[in-house]
């Protein structure tokens, strides 16, 4: 069985704009909104399964 969740917030980020020398991760400002709710959500969920797993 097959049991999963999902983070509603999704950022679309490039490769080339967003990674300093491909490698690490610097959004632009105009994702960081977007990038902290999307980690809000990812670590509330991790919390939330923690106790299940």
């Amino acid at each position: 069985m097959l049991q999963v969740t999902d983070v509603r917030s999704l950022v679309g980020l490039s490769l080339f704009t967003d990674f300093e020398n491909f490698s690490e991760f610097n959004p632009g400002d105009h994702h960081l909104d977007a990038v902290n709710n999307m980690f809000d959500q990812v670590l509330l969920w991790s919390k939330a399964l923690k106790a299940v797993k």
